[in-house]
């Protein structure tokens, strides 16, 4: 290599070595590649405010429409013929009021036979309080020859027989007076008999007119025009006292002891289009063994009047309070103890809590939170005790602003 060759390879050289420190300051280089990089956001999670509202607990039952007490118009004569029928089924009758009537000729032919049999009965008291008369006045005068005997033979002038016959026709005398008045008391009794004969009579005259027990409804009719009715034949006139009906509902001995008489329930009877509010009136004492259900009645308002057999349901309130509440799906379970993550700071705090009652997908909490704290709104998913999230609120939607 020639002097002037290697010249211009150092001359090379040295311009490459001045121009490395250049390169090193350069940006976009290495030292700023190794700064920090910037931290994380924490995970977006939905929040919810514990509020204070109106708690309703309400219980669902359905029955059948029953009449709150029922009666029962008819006879207990037997081969009777209605003739006359002035009501029917949908009637609405007062108490006293004439149903239908019985044919009552032959009652009133009995009646005409009694009274026949009073006159006959007056007559022999009659004839037996004069032979009553008579015999006293037979019995006087025998009194009076046996005194007149028993001097005479004291002075010897009547003899032992005369004087018998005087006694004899004193007992005679006393004999006659007696069964007079045996004949007195026989027609007497007979005329008592006769009394409480007619008294039967006019009692089933008076049954021929079926009358109402009662107000009410008219249910059903089992008298026919012309029928003939029998004692062992049931009710001709079935009757709802006063129009008042209920809803009769069976429910579970569970759900009894949350119930009381008096409740307000709001009735959906089948066919009607708006509910109408009813009060529980009884809770049956008794709870079927076999089906372990219990019976409870629920009044109804009698405008409108509802049917009875109708199916219908209920739903009544028994529980209202006012109290903080959040929904259920942010309560967590840990066996029968119930808990909510609770939101401070951004930072997830899991609590213990009371609860009360429940309605409408909310739960009351009656101790844990207060009103107005923050709690994931479906809790457990995704966050743990501890945990950084951002709170997402109302209609914020989970994106996170950069």
């Amino acid at each position: 290599m020639s002097k002037k060759s290697t010249l211009a390879f150092l001359a090379a050289a040295l311009l490459a070595s001045a121009a490395l420190p250049t390169i090193a300051a350069a940006p976009g280089t290495a030292a700023e590649e190794a700064a920090p990089a910037k931290a994380a956001t924490p995970p977006a999670i939905r929040v919810v405010s514990a509020k204070i509202r109106d708690i309703a607990e309400k219980l669902s039952v359905s029955g059948t429409i029953v009449a709150r007490e029922e009666a029962n118009a008819g006879t207990d004569l037997n081969g009777m013929i209605v003739t006359v029928l002035n009501a029917d089924k949908g009637d609405h009758v007062t108490k006293g009021e004439v149903l239908a009537v019985l044919d009552r000729s032959a009652l009133d032919t009995q009646l005409a036979q009694n009274e026949a049999s009073r006159i006959q009965a007056e007559a022999s008291i009659a004839q037996s309080q004069s032979q009553i008369a008579d015999a006293e006045v037979a019995l006087r005068q025998a009194n009076e020859a046996l005194e007149r005997a028993k001097a005479l033979q004291g002075k010897g002038f009547a003899t032992k027989a005369e004087l018998d016959n005087a006694v004899n026709a004193k007992d005679s005398a006393m004999a006659r007076l007696d069964t007079a008045k045996r004949q007195l008391e026989w027609s007497r009794a007979q005329i008592a008999v006769i009394e409480a004969q007619k008294k039967s009579i006019v009692i089933q005259i008076d049954k021929t007119e079926v009358k109402a027990p009662a107000d009410g409804l008219v249910l059903s009719r089992n008298a026919t025009l012309g029928g003939i009715v029998s004692s062992s034949g049931g009710a001709l006139f079935r009757l709802a006292i006063d129009d008042e009906f209920e809803l009769a509902a069976d429910v579970a001995e569970t759900a009894l002891p949350r119930l009381s008489e008096g409740m307000t329930a709001q009735i959906r009877v089948a066919g009607w289009a708006a509910a109408v509010e009813g009060k529980i009136r009884l809770i049956a004492p008794e709870v079927n063994q076999n089906s372990r259900l219990g019976e409870i009645r629920i009044s109804l308002p009698s405008n409108p009047a509802p049917r009875v057999g109708n199916f219908a349901r209920a739903e009544i309130e028994t529980v209202h309070r006012r109290g903080v509440a959040v929904p259920a799906s942010a309560l967590i379970y840990s066996g029968s103890d119930a808990f909510l993550q609770k939101v401070v700071n951004g930072r997830v705090s899991t609590v213990a809590v009371t609860l009360g009652a429940r309605a409408d997908g909310y739960v009351e909490v009656v101790s844990g939170v207060e009103a107005g704290d923050e709690v994931v709104a479906r809790a457990g998913t995704f966050v743990a005790e501890g945990d950084l999230v951002t709170p997402v609120r109302g209609e914020q939607t989970g994106a996170i602003a950069k």
